[in-house]
């Protein structure tokens, strides 16, 4: 390894700088992305990140990818005979070795979406004299397409073709969300993978980045209770890459832009 590489692990080792890289001074973006990229939030807004907990760290896991076989075989007399088969292994390649493994708890306040109807009303709609009311009721309806598929030229006709039913569905409302009721907190569980980056080398990070996420494709994250989100994703992925001397004029702000429309979360050590 690099001499950058053999500071990097040695300095995120610990789980208390670890945790302040990714919460930096409060700034909860490098979280932010974390989560997107490991849970499904479209039925919850984190409001707020108030907490990073690092409950473990390793360092150098193998992760080994897994390989699928399918195969199929078949036979004409005396009659046909058709059979398939699939095998799923671990590929017999090398692994992909992930150079820092953590398990994080991250405390949001959350808003979680009420979901569900709170009343269902369905009555008959016959009433109707016309086919510009049978139309005005059913705006979204295609009246003139569904008279000439059913071969109707009178509103009589069309009100003895079939039974017509209005339904109405009243959504439930959220109440007025209360940053401070302690049910809004919960916990978040992150497993973060992070890949040490040469320190000039941004292409290689996200490239090792991918293969881990590839790798882990068969894997399942753990599902939080008390929340309606589901898991993603095993692993959020993180780069470790140099927080000084970056080629081009590039600044730490530019590489985290470009690995957080990845969905990878940027950790910043010094060369030196």
């Amino acid at each position: 390894m690099t001499a950058f590489a053999d500071r990097a692990l040695r300095e995120l080792s610990d789980p208390a700088a670890l945790g302040a890289l990714l919460l930096p001074d409060g700034d909860a973006g490098r979280v932010r992305t974390m989560l997107a990229a490991t849970y499904d939030l479209s039925a919850a807004r984190i409001d707020q990140v108030t907490a990073v907990h690092v409950r473990t760290v390793s360092l150098q896991r193998p992760l080994f990818p897994v390989g699928r076989q399918d195969g199929s075989w078949s036979r004409l007399v005396p009659s046909f005979t058709r059979g398939e088969f699939t095998l799923t292994r671990p590929a017999p390649a090398d692994p992909l070795w992930i150079d820092l493994l953590a398990g994080i708890d991250v405390t949001v306040v959350t808003e979680v979406d009420p979901s569900g109807a709170e009343s269902v009303l369905s009555r008959a709609f016959d009433s109707f004299t016309t086919l510009d009311e049978f139309r005005a009721r059913f705006t979204f309806f295609d009246l003139d397409a569904f008279l000439a598929e059913h071969r109707i030229s009178t509103v009589e006709q069309l009100r003895d073709a079939f039974d017509y039913v209005v339904t109405e569905i009243r959504l439930r409302r959220p109440g007025t969300f209360d940053a401070d009721d302690p049910a809004n907190r919960h916990t978040l569980p992150v497993t973060v993978a992070a890949v040490i980056a040469d320190p000039f080398d941004l292409a290689a990070g996200l490239r090792a980045t991918r293969l881990v996420r590839e790798a882990a494709k068969g894997l399942t994250g753990p599902a939080p209770g008390g929340l309606p989100v589901e898991a993603t994703e095993a692993y959020a992925t993180a780069v470790v890459v140099a927080a000084d001397g970056l080629p081009g004029g590039l600044t730490a702000t530019d590489v985290e832009q470009l690995y957080g429309k990845e969905g990878v979360v940027s950790l910043f050590v010094p060369t030196t």
